[in-house]
């Protein structure tokens, strides 16, 4: 009978024992769980940023975002079967004190009363500080003929300087029979890594 007792009290033991382990782990591994999760999120001006250049007024660049993150170029034209450019519909700047990287990207293009059949491409390019010129490939088409758009797709990053000032050169093109004074809006997101 005492045997009996003492074997029933070691698996008495054991258990309470092994309970108690994992209750302590259970509470380590939750703790240790609440401190990964918890973080702080700060919200700052934005370094990389659309500023104003020397077509904005021409192009419409008034719906600026108030941290400059996206603008609205309201009034880019076009006509008939004329390219028209411009050469600094809007800038991008860069008031940090490091690189950035930074691309456009599609936010909405709205045509009001011109038929979006009129138009045949509105083109983004960057032009870097030094001349070169980026991002070719940032362009709304009408490749159909109709009145639809083809979405312009997000272009690739590119870096920055600290104080450097890039343009955002827009060419617009019309076809041969559309009519006069054709305008469109689109507004352009500013992406920064």
């Amino acid at each position: 009978m005492e045997i009996g007792k003492i074997v029933f009290r070691k698996e008495t033991k054991l258990v309470t024992l092994l309970l108690t382990a994992l209750l302590i782990a259970s509470a380590s591994a939750a703790v240790y769980y609440s401190m990964v999760m918890e973080s702080t999120v700060t919200t700052a001006t934005a370094e990389v940023r659309f500023v104003a250049g020397g077509d904005s007024s021409t192009a419409g660049a008034t719906g600026y975002s108030t941290n400059g993150t996206y603008v609205k170029l309201a009034s880019l034209s076009a006509y008939p079967n004329v390219t028209l450019t411009y050469e600094q519909a809007v800038n991008v700047t860069n008031s940090g004190s490091g690189t950035h990287q930074f691309r456009l990207a599609h936010s909405s293009i709205t045509n009001g009363t011109s038929a979006v059949s009129h138009f045949v491409s509105i083109t983004f390019k960057l032009i870097a500080p030094n001349g070169t010129t980026y991002s070719t490939d940032f362009t709304y088409d009408n490749t159909d003929g109709n009145n639809n758009w083809g979405a312009a797709p997000t272009m690739n990053y590119y870096n920055i300087l600290a104080s450097e000032t890039w343009a955002v050169k827009v060419i617009t093109k019309a076809k041969a029979g559309a009519w006069l004074s054709q305008a469109i809006a689109v507004t352009i997101n500013l992406d920064v890594k």
